[in-house]
Parts: C-alpha cells; structure tokens; sequence
C-alpha cells in the first residue's frame, strides 16, 4: 500500500513538473512582428570642461529619397534635453532609446535630431556652440541595414568631440559634427 502512494506521489509530482515546464517554454518563445532598437550616445575623452549638446530626437531614414516627408521615423527618444557629454564617455553612456519596437525595415541612415542649447566650456570660459547650416546634416550617419524580427539593434554614437568643435571667436565655436555609428545585433530567441 505504501508503495502505490509513493508511485502516486512521484506520479503526480511528474505531471505538474511537466505542465509547469510546457508553459514556460511557450512563454520564452513568444515572437515579435517587429524589431527592437535601443540606441545610446557617448563623446570621446577632450581636455574640454563641458561639451553640451542639445538632442531633441533620434531617427531612421526607411526611404531612399531623403527629401520625401515619410522618410524619417521617430523612435521617440525618452531623453531628451541637453546632456554634457563630457559625462558620458567610454563606459557611461546616455540612453536615448530604450527597447523601441520599430518595423522590421531596411534602414539607410540614423540621425540626432539636435536643437540650439549647445554650448561648451573650454579652460572655464564658455562659448556658444553653432550648428551651421551647412553641417546640418552632419549628426547622420549611414546604417544600410534590413532590420529583422525578434533580433534586438544596438546603435552607439560616438561623437569625436575634439573633432567636432572648432572656435571660431572669443565667444562662439562651430559645432561641426564628426560622429561614428557602432552597431550591436543580438538574437531574442
């Protein structure tokens, strides 16, 4: 008698094992229609004091034609605002988008969306930092690349600060942009 409970025992301790594993292993499997982008921002060492940049969004270009208004998607950047990016180099970095579900698209170009509070502070004085219109489309970068479901992109953006910032005057610097992009996949399932 003793040995029919223990058999029922282990018996029912193997069904549960079994549901309770068939459930997880759906559950880890789940599918997305769609890929997963995060995207950070990182400035190179400088002997400079402050190097702030204002960032207003990130985007893609999904068209050929740049010109076209359907060209660049938002990837509604969660932190916005100005960042000193002096603060944010080698292993600190700002995260900009964070696990943003984008459609699974072949993707020309990723581009900082930049604003006017830029400034920087060289040797304690401060000096305003202007995009010139020619260098406009200097924050974009070329990616090339067919976006695929269930994989997770990792975008960096390094800015050359050193590079970017020519001073032009006693009281102003051009911000010329000198950026590289660094790409990361990674599988989900």
């Amino acid at each position: 008698m003793k040995y029919f409970q223990f058999a029922k025992a282990v018996l029912f301790s193997l069904m549960f094992l079994f549901f309770l594993s068939s459930c997880s292993k759906e559950e880890a499997t789940t599918q997305f229609e769609n890929s997963l982008v995060s995207v950070k921002l990182v400035g190179t060492e400088t002997p400079l004091n402050k190097v702030n940049i204002e960032i207003l969004d990130v985007q893609f270009r999904i068209m050929e034609d740049e010109s076209d208004p359907n060209a660049w998607v938002s990837l509604n950047a969660m932190n916005t605002g100005v960042h000193d990016l002096t603060n944010f180099t080698t292993d600190q970095v700002v995260t900009l988008v964070d696990f943003e579900q984008v459609p699974s698209e072949f993707i020309y170009s990723i581009k900082l969306v930049l604003g006017d509070n830029n400034s920087v502070v060289k040797t304690g004085i401060e000096y305003d930092l202007i995009m010139a219109p020619e260098y406009e489309g200097a924050s974009v970068n070329i990616v090339e690349k067919q976006l695929v479901a269930n994989k997770l992109y990792d975008f960096t953006i390094e800015v050359d600060l050193d590079e970017s910032i020519v001073f032009s005057s006693d009281t102003k610097a051009d911000f010329q942009p000198k950026m590289n992009t660094l790409m990361r996949l990674f599988n989900l399932f």
